[in-house]
C-alpha cells in the first residue's frame, strides 16, 4: 500500500532527500511559486485542495483560484475542493455539504481534467452516504475523507465509530473499481487494516508534529514521548525494550540513519521526523499494536 507523506512546502527535515518516499502531499494554499523547486522533490506530487484548512479557519477561496493553480502546477494528483461534515451535523446540513463537494468536483473537473479527484465523506447516515457513493462510481480515482474523527478521534462520534467507519470504506471496495485514497489515515494502528481491505493509499502529516512534541512513533501504532521536557498530553514515556525494538524494526527496514540513534532520537527535532516518516512508511504490513485496532485488524483479516 502506498503511504503518501503530507508536508508543509518549507518542511524541514525533507525525508526525501535521506531515503525513498513514494509521494508527497502538499497543500494549494501554500503554493506561490514551484513546488517541487521549494521542495526539492522530484517524485509524485499530489496536492490538496485546503478544504480542512478552509473549513477550521472559515476562510472563502474561490474555486477559479483552486483551478488556476492546479492547472499551473505540474502534479499527479489533485484533490478537489471538499467540504466535510462533522459527527455531529445533522443530516439536512450534512447533505448540503456533500452535495457541495459533488458540485465543486464536477466545476474543477471540467475546469483541469480528470486528473482531479473527489472526496466521498464518512458520515454516520449510512444511506446518505450510500447515495454519493453511486454518483461518484464513474470517477477515475476517488478520495474517503472525514474518517479521522471516527477513527482516529472518536470523541464526539456516534457509539461503534470505528467500524462503522470501516464498514463504509468496505462498502466502497466492493462497488468502487478505480483506486482508493483514505485521508489522513497514515497512522500505523491503522494502516494493517486498511492493506487488508485491499485500499490502495493514504497519507500522513504527523510525522512532523509528534516529532515536535518529542515523540517517536512504534511500528504498529502508538506514541512515546523520549525528551527530557515536560508535556500537557502523551506523557508515555518508552516501556522497557520498546526503543530496541523501535531500533530493530529500523535495522530491519533499512533505515539509512541509524548512527548514534539513542542519542539523537531525544535531542533532535529532524532525526525524530525522519525517524517518525520511515515507521509511518515502512510498518502498514505490521499488525497493529493497540488492542482496539488489533481486533479490526483480526475481524478485516477474517472477512
Amino acid at each position: 500500500m502506498k503511504i503518501v507523506l503530507g508536508s508543509p512546502l518549507n518542511a524541514i527535515p525533507k525525508p526525501w532527500l535521506y531515503f525513498d518516499v513514494p509521494a508527497v502531499m502538499v497543500n494549494a494554499l501554500e503554493i506561490r511559486g514551484d513546488p517541487r523547486a521549494v521542495l526539492q522533490y522530484e517524485g509524485e506530487l499530489w496536492i490538496d485542495s485546503g478544504g480542512y484548512q478552509i473549513l477550521k479557519k472559515g476562510l472563502s477561496v474561490d474555486l477559479e483560484k483552486i483551478a488556476e493553480i492546479y492547472r499551473r502546477v505540474d502534479a499527479q494528483l489533485y484533490l478537489s475542493l471538499d467540504v466535510p461534515p462533522s459527527p455531529q451535523d445533522p443530516p439536512d446540513v450534512a447533505e448540503k455539504k456533500f452535495e457541495k463537494s459533488y458540485s465543486n468536483w464536477e466545476k474543477l473537473r471540467k475546469m483541469v481534467g480528470d486528473s482531479v479527484i473527489p472526496v466521498l465523506h464518512v458520515y454516520k447516515d449510512v444511506g446518505l452516504f450510500r447515495r454519493y457513493l453511486a454518483r461518484y462510481l464513474d470517477a477515475p480515482a476517488l478520495a474517503i475523507g472525514a474518517a479521522v474523527p471516527y477513527v482516529l478521534i472518536t470523541k464526539g462520534a456516534p457509539k461503534g465509530s470505528r467500524g462503522l467507519a470501516l464498514k463504509l470504506i468496505a462498502e466502497v471496495r466492493a462497488q468502487y473499481k478505480g483506486p482508493i485514497h483514505i485521508l489522513g489515515m497514515g497512522s500505523p494502528s491503522v494502516t494493517p487494516i486498511l492493506a487488508v481491505m485491499r485500499i490502495d493509499s493514504t497519507d500522513s502529516a504527523t510525522w512532523r508534529l509528534k516529532a515536535a512534541y518529542g515523540k517517536v512513533v512504534l511500528p504498529g501504532g502508538g506514541e512515546r514521548h523520549v525528551t527530557s521536557r515536560s508535556v500537557n498530553f502523551g506523557r508515555a514515556k518508552p516501556k522497557d525494550g520498546e526503543l530496541e525494538e523501535l531500533y530493530n524494526f529500523l535495522q530491519a527496514t533499512g533505515f539509512p540513519v541509524l548512527d548514534d540513534f539513542y542519542s539523537r532520537i531525544k535531542i533532535s527535532f529532524e532525526y525524530r521526523a525522519l525517524v517518525n516518516a520511515w515507521v509511518v512508511l515502512k510498518s502498514w504490513a505490521e499488525p497493529p499494536r493497540p488492542k482496539s485496532f488489533k481486533t479490526l485488524y483480526q475481524l478485516a483479516v477474517s472477512h
